[in-house]
C-alpha cells in the first residue's frame, strides 16, 4: 500500500508539472508583448521611421486576375494612396480605361466604354472598407500604435507547405481578425490571412508578399499574390513606387463631367 501511495503521489506531481508547463507555454504563446515585439521587429525591417513616415504612395504596375487558377490578361494600373483612407487606383487607357476613387470625399468609379461617372454602390463601398483594413500597412500601422486592437502570438507556424514563419494575430474590437506571418530571419510579413464578408457569405483570404526592393530606405513587396478559399484570384507585380509625393483633392474628388477626367 505504501508504495502505491508513492506511486500515486509521483503521478499527481508529474500531473501538476504537466499542467503548470502547459499553462505557461499558452501564456506565453498568447504573449502580447511578444507579438508587439514581433510587429516592431517587422516595421525595423521595413524601414523603421522612414516607413512610418509615408503619407502617401504612388505606384504604377501590372494586375492579373485569376479565374479557377488560369491566369488572365496583365493590365496595367497606376495607384494613388493618401492616408489615412483614401485610394484611387486606375486601369487601362483610352477607350479602356477605367477608375475607381474612395475617400473621405466621394466613393466613385468612371468607366470609359460607358463614358460614365457613377458613384460606387454600397456594396463596392463595403468591400473597399473591408480590404483598406485588412491592407498590410494599414495593419501594420495599427498594430504598431496598438490602436483599437489586441496582439495575440501564436508563435511558429507553417502558412504553406515547407514555409515556416513566426506568427501574429490582430484582433478587432468588433471581432475583425487578421493572421500575420513574418520571416524568421528577415522580419519581412510572408502572409496575411483574413476573412470578409461577400454577398456569398464569408470568404477566407489571403495575400502572400514577394521580391521586396528597396525604394529610399523603405523595403516594399513588388510581387504580391491573393487567394480566396486557397484559390489564387489575382496577382499584382510593380514597376514603380514613389512615396510622399503630394496628392491634391482633386484627384479624390468626383468629377463633375466627362471632360474633367484625366
Amino acid at each position: 500500500m505504501q508504495k502505491l501511495a508513492t506511486r500515486w503521489a509521483f503521478a499527481l506531481m508529474g500531473m501538476a508539472l504537466l499542467m503548470t508547463t502547459t499553462g505557461a507555454q499558452e501564456q506565453d504563446e498568447q504573449d502580447p508583448a511578444k507579438a508587439f515585439a514581433a510587429v516592431q521587429a517587422a516595421i525595423k525591417a521595413r524601414g523603421g521611421d522612414s516607413y512610418l513616415k509615408i503619407r502617401t504612395i504612388t505606384s504604377r504596375g501590372q494586375y492579373t486576375a485569376y479565374d479557377k487558377g488560369v491566369s488572365g490578361n496583365p493590365q496595367g494600373f497606376v495607384d494613388y494612396i493618401a492616408y489615412p483612407g483614401r485610394e484611387r487606383t486606375e486601369f487601362g487607357k483610352g477607350d479602356e480605361k477605367f477608375i475607381q476613387s474612395n475617400s473621405d470625399i466621394a466613393n466613385w468609379v468612371y468607366e470609359a466604354k460607358q463614358k460614365m461617372i457613377r458613384d460606387q454602390t454600397d456594396e463596392q463601398v463595403k468591400d473597399f472598407q473591408q480590404n483598406a483594413r485588412f491592407d498590410l500597412d494599414n495593419l501594420l500601422r495599427a498594430a504598431a500604435a496598438q490602436a483599437k486592437v489586441k496582439l495575440v502570438y501564436l508563435g511558429r507556424r507553417e502558412p504553406w507547405r515547407s514555409t515556416f514563419s513566426e506568427a501574429i494575430r490582430v484582433d478587432y474590437a468588433d471581432g475583425g481578425s487578421a493572421t500575420l506571418h513574418f520571416d524568421s530571419r528577415t522580419h519581412l510579413p510572408l502572409s496575411l490571412e483574413y476573412k470578409v464578408v461577400t454577398a456569398e457569405g464569408t470568404a477566407n483570404n489571403e495575400a502572400r508578399y514577394y521580391r521586396w526592393v528597396e525604394y529610399n530606405g523603405v523595403q516594399f513587396p513588388t510581387i504580391l499574390d491573393f487567394y480566396r478559399e486557397g484559390k489564387q484570384t489575382a496577382r499584382v507585380t510593380f514597376d514603380e513606387i514613389i512615396f510622399n509625393t503630394p496628392l491634391p483633392d482633386k484627384l479624390f474628388a468626383k468629377p463633375t463631367n466627362l471632360k474633367e477626367v484625366k
